[in-house]
């Protein structure tokens, strides 16, 4: 072999190596940013999931751990239905085709019963597509809202039983109108009513008649109690 040959091997030799070592530094580079980019999705409060088209897992979260008592050694390759009541993971897996068939990320509202107690989340769901455009995954992560939601019902109730209240309790307000002779009242329609009828009309009032002690010696003088 010449040794120009033999130099030119020498020289791309040289240039392999260094590209090795280029891709080399590039990969460990890239295992670190992955380890962090794990890290800060362990440390999101929320829980967050990647499965493939299929709807076989890929990667959870810490948080998704916690909720669905599950470590990710042990859902990885796995499907909803492996893990989750079958009304559950029907739920979970026809939201997944729809993002795949629309592909483009959607959000539901979902109550879900989990280990430690029922949650209720607004999922936001979202595909992820490889190199040649085609969908290839799916990711997603939840939003808590399960105080929200309880917090408004307990409003709700609150109101409701408070307008109930208002409709029970009939109050008199503002100035009455009353003769000064017979001592009718007006309503707001202009019409004079007896005292009792229109109190009783506007309030949970009732009425028993009696006299009173003038009105008795008055009226009875023969009278005596």
């Amino acid at each position: 072999m010449s040794e120009t040959r033999l130099e030119e091997l020498a020289r791309r030799v040289a240039e392999l190596e260094h590209e090795n070592m280029m891709l080399s530094q590039f990969a460990t580079k890239m295992r670190g940013l992955e380890r962090y980019l794990l890290e800060i999705v362990d440390n999101i409060p929320a829980p967050i999931y990647l499965k493939d088209s299929d709807g076989r897992y890929l990667l959870i979260n810490k948080r998704y751990e916690d909720l669905a008592h599950i470590t990710i050694k042990d859902i990885i390759g796995k499907t909803d239905f492996d893990i989750f009541p079958e009304q559950i993971a029907t739920l979970f897996r026809t939201q997944d085709e729809e993002v795949i068939k629309n592909g483009a990320p959607l959000e539901f509202e979902e109550t879900i019963a989990l280990p430690d107690k029922e949650f209720t989340f607004i999922t936001s769901k979202f595909p992820l597509h490889d190199k040649t455009g085609k969908i290839h995954a799916v990711g997603g992560f939840c939003t808590d809202i399960s105080e929200r939601i309880k917090v408004e019902e307990e409003k709700t109730d609150l109101i409701n039983k408070l307008q109930m209240a208002l409709d029970d309790v009939k109050t008199l307000r503002g100035i009455i109108p009353i003769c000064s002779f017979c001592k009718k009242v007006r309503d707001d329609k202009g019409y004079w009513t007896q005292v009792e009828t229109y109190v009783s009309k506007h309030t949970e009032a009732g009425f028993s008649h009696g006299f009173c002690p003038e009105c008795l010696k008055k009226n009875f003088p023969d009278y005596a109690p």
